[in-house]
């Protein structure tokens, strides 16, 4: 398996055969008097992953392939990435899908299809990880009841490794748990 986000596996044979990581960092220009403007460091942007995958039938059901992931993105959650070595690179939502049929049977299914599928990091709000603490036992448990609808399960439910901070690593929240409110 190259990687995992939420249940959905990117395997080696066939896919990802690119894989690009693009940041940024924002420095805004400060328009000063009679001199050039200086520039200030505000924040890093959101990392932004795209991988190009190619099903083929002989070795995947690419509409059955491309059902599951157009159905996980229907689902507009926050999931784990998690590499093949184990390693976590956060958590991500599906901002695109593109898809471009390579062959097609005569009946018009997909024999060989190329997705150019897009990823963005997902990040916590600080000012609700604050609300954070961790007890007297070790356990991480809310402060206050102060957090309202639209707060990911992330943040409100405990931790299921009993983590003794504030920080989210990749298996203390099922992705089940996962959801997204109605807008407000």
């Amino acid at each position: 398996m190259f990687a995992m986000l939420g249940d959905i596996q990117f395997e080696v044979v066939g896919s990802p055969e690119t894989y690009e990581s693009a940041g940024a960092y924002d420095f805004p220009e400060l328009r000063v008097i009679e001199s050039k403007p200086r520039l200030q460091w505000v924040g890093d942007e959101l990392e932004r992953l795209s991988l190009d995958l190619m099903w083929h039938a002989s070795f995947t059901n690419p509409a059955t392939q491309l059902a599951l992931l157009r159905a996980t993105a229907a689902q507009h959650l926050a999931l784990p990435l998690v590499f093949g070595d184990g390693g976590f690179r956060g958590f991500f939502v599906i901002e695109s899908i593109k898809v471009k049929s390579q062959q097609l049977s005569a009946g018009g299914g997909p024999i060989a299809i190329r997705v150019a599928l897009a990823l963005k990091e997902w990040m916590a709000d600080l000012q609700l990880l604050s609300k954070l603490a961790t007890s007297s036992s070790g356990t991480v448990a809310r402060v206050s009841d102060g957090l309202t609808s639209g707060v990911s399960a992330l943040l409100t439910t405990l931790s299921a490794t009993g983590a003794d901070t504030a920080e989210i690593e990749a298996n203390d929240v099922p992705t089940n748990v996962i959801v997204r409110s109605a807008a407000r």
